[in-house]
């Protein structure tokens, strides 16, 4: 029994946003979404252990990329959240870009959504209801735990960094000062009401916004792959190659979003502290 309906549903319907239930370990179903993130999760940990495996003081190969990779992603984070916040969180932002890319890549790696069991008479005819492999970003529970662990992390980094009181007055507090009495407290007034709008923003619409934006467009992607290929399968090897480049783009550019998003979200407030000790430090 499965969960979920088959991931190719009619031709009127198209296919599915939901992934397909494969089998079972002690009650706990198993989808190919998962399947798909835990293939993914092996090769990223076998790249790095066989880039790693003898490190040279002058690195070459494999290790000089990995390391090229590690110094480019760790000046950018820096570059938006702050030294402190990079030092502390690298783990997480330079996993999250590089689990979120080796997804995205084996979405698009033939044989994903297209080799399975199904129903049909011949080869040329035969339909794949459940595929082995699925793009794992096309399934939005994945993303909605990317979201979960993004956000319970943005609080712990700014509470950490900021402390609760600066965080609150960065959210709240009024950010002009003026000789006029009555106009400062107008302000105040004001970024007092507009604070109560960025709450909502970084409790609801933030949260919808990173689950979807990422599922929306691999699963976008891949419903297009779908759609162009039956409508003419004797030809799909030439109608989905300018696609295919397009969604391998597509991949590339998602990674990097949401990866400098929640670099950049995190900043907001952790970067506000770096840049009062730095002019500090200057006066």
């Amino acid at each position: 029994m499965t969960l979920f309906p088959p991931l190719f549903a009619d031709e009127a319907t198209g296919m599915s946003p939901k992934p397909v239930d494969l089998f079972s370990i002690g009650g706990f179903p198993v989808n190919n979404s998962m399947i798909a993130e835990t293939i993914a999760c092996i090769a990223v940990i076998v790249v790095i252990q066989i880039a790693m495996r003898k490190p040279q003081l002058v690195p070459s190969g494999m290790q000089n990329f990995i390391e090229w990779l590690v110094e480019l992603l760790s000046n950018f984070i820096e570059s938006l959240a702050g030294r402190k916040t990079m030092e502390r969180g690298f783990w997480y932002f330079g996993s999250l870009f590089v689990f979120i890319l080796a997804e995205n890549l084996l979405a698009l790696f033939p044989g994903t959504g297209t080799v399975g069991y199904g129903h049909g008479t011949n080869i040329w005819n035969f339909e794949v209801t459940h595929p082995f492999l699925r793009g794992a970003n096309a399934n939005v529970n994945a993303t909605a735990a990317y979201t979960a662990i993004f956000f319970f992390m943005y609080f712990y980094w700014c509470w950490r960094e900021a402390g609760i009181r600066g965080s609150l007055f960065h959210v709240f507090g009024s950010k002009a000062k003026f000789a006029n009495k009555a106009v400062d407290i107008l302000f105040i007034i004001i970024f007092f009401v507009v604070g109560w709008i960025e709450v909502f923003s970084i409790l609801i619409i933030r949260p919808i916004a990173f689950t979807f934006r990422l599922f929306g467009n691999i699963y976008g992607g891949e419903y297009l792959l779908d759609s162009m290929y039956k409508l003419a399968p004797n030809f799909a090897f030439i109608i989905l190659v300018p696609f295919y480049f397009y969604e391998l783009l597509v991949a590339f550019v998602q990674t990097f979003v949401i990866f400098a998003l929640t670099a950049a979200f995190t900043g907001i407030i952790t970067n506000a502290g770096d840049h009062a000790s730095e002019e500090s430090g200057a006066h």
